[in-house]
């Protein structure tokens, strides 16, 4: 069952400025920790911007240890943030370096510099939790390719529902049956084939210009080299492209502890357009995208395959999902909310929403990552 949560309040002043860390209590009764809340107190929710910037620097360590301690942590109550680019300084204080969404899966817009629209997928659509690009390889110039945390701000509360629900995959990685990590180690990791179209033809579907951020054919031959992604061009214009081996499970490099990191669950044949609802959420919708299933099923795809090309059991991807649903929380969003995200410790999704809603997000690396050649 999932859960909104109520919270107590414990007054706490931490350096200059005044926060409270309220307690989530569940429905039940039980506390939670996920997220940690960092609230405003009355008399700090006016800080300037340029205070509140200063004050997340000055706060680096402390913030980091309960980042690592929770897995995710919700600021709110601070009115300073009102805009994309109050959001993208804050962000800037957060890490050294704030990333492109080149190869992502679901499709976005850019905002202002590398601040992007969370997901511009139909409203209806429920989006699987996942850690940010799990399914790039590592390599030689960057033995870990994907984004250290990701920021969400809420510049638009939804008009209902919306919630961007997360869970703990250190949690979710010691729930699992040993016997299935196992089995997935074992493979080598595991390898991610997509086709995308050049063009939209569905309403789902994403093309390859809009992943990689580019039109140009040969800058998207020079983008898939530089990071070791096998690419062909289909008869159609349409881009195969391969990812990995990336690992299954990572040790955080901080805390040391060990975490399901994969989307094979999400990514794979048996959530693919024709067997969702996203066209829509009536029978007839679900009945129309069935039809086309052999018009698109050649167009657009994701699908996850062990490094040695063998299939995964739809019975141990079941498993997998019931696990993190098991594990997920929810919270509801409100105008201002900025949440920050440990992408290793804890995954992350969307749930379907009434609008308006407008969430924008980035991509953080905790080291400087050297420019493309």
């Amino acid at each position: 069952m999932f859960e909104t949560f109520g919270y107590w309040k414990v007054e706490i002043v931490t350096s200059k400025i005044a926060v409270t860390h309220p307690t989530l209590i569940d429905v039940a009764g039980k506390e939670r920790q996920l997220p940690f809340l960092i609230e405003a107190h009355p008399e700090s929710a006016h800080t300037p911007l340029n205070e509140l910037l200063d004050w997340i620097t000055e706060t680096t360590p402390w913030r980091e240890e309960q980042l690592h301690r929770v897995g995710a942590i919700l600021f709110r109550g601070f009115t300073a943030i009102r805009t994309a680019e109050d959001f993208a300084g804050i962000a800037q204080r957060m890490a050294p370096e704030l990333l492109d969404y080149s190869g992502g899966t679901t499709p976005r817009s850019a905002v202002t510099g590398k601040i992007v629209t969370s997901t511009d997928a139909p409203r209806h659509v429920v989006i699987g939790l996942h850690q940010e690009m799990s399914y790039l390889a590592p390599t030689e110039e960057f033995p870990d390719p994907t984004p250290d945390k990701v920021m969400f701000f809420c510049a638009t509360a939804p008009g209902g529902g919306g919630t961007t629900p997360i869970a703990d995959m250190r949690a979710v990685y010691r729930r699992l049956p040993p016997e299935l990590v196992e089995r997935f180690e074992s493979k080598g990791g595991l390898i991610l084939h997509r086709k995308l179209p050049t063009h939209k033809r569905y309403g789902f579907e994403v093309t390859w210009t809009t992943a990689f951020g580019t039109s140009d054919q040969a800058e998207m031959e020079r983008i898939a080299k530089k990071n070791g992604w096998p690419m062909s061009w289909g008869k159609d214009g349409g881009l195969e492209v391969t990812h990995g081996p990336s690992p299954v499970v990572k040790k955080h490099r901080v805390t040391g502890e060990k975490i399901w990191f994969n989307q094979a669950h999400l990514l794979h044949k048996s959530v693919a357009p024709w067997t969702s609802a996203w066209l829509g959420p009536s029978a007839l919708e679900r009945m129309k995208a069935r039809v086309m299933e052999p018009f698109i099923r050649d167009r657009f795809y994701y699908h996850s395959t062990f490094a040695d090309g063998s299939e995964i059991s739809e019975k141990d991807l079941d498993t997998i999902r019931s696990v993190i649903a098991e594990e997920m929380v929810l919270f509801d969003w409100q105008r201002g909310d900025v949440l920050l995200i440990d992408n290793k410790l804890v995954s992350h999704g969307r749930q379907p929403y009434r609008p308006p809603r407008t969430i924008y997000a980035a991509l953080l690396a905790d080291r400087p990552r050297r420019p493309a050649a």
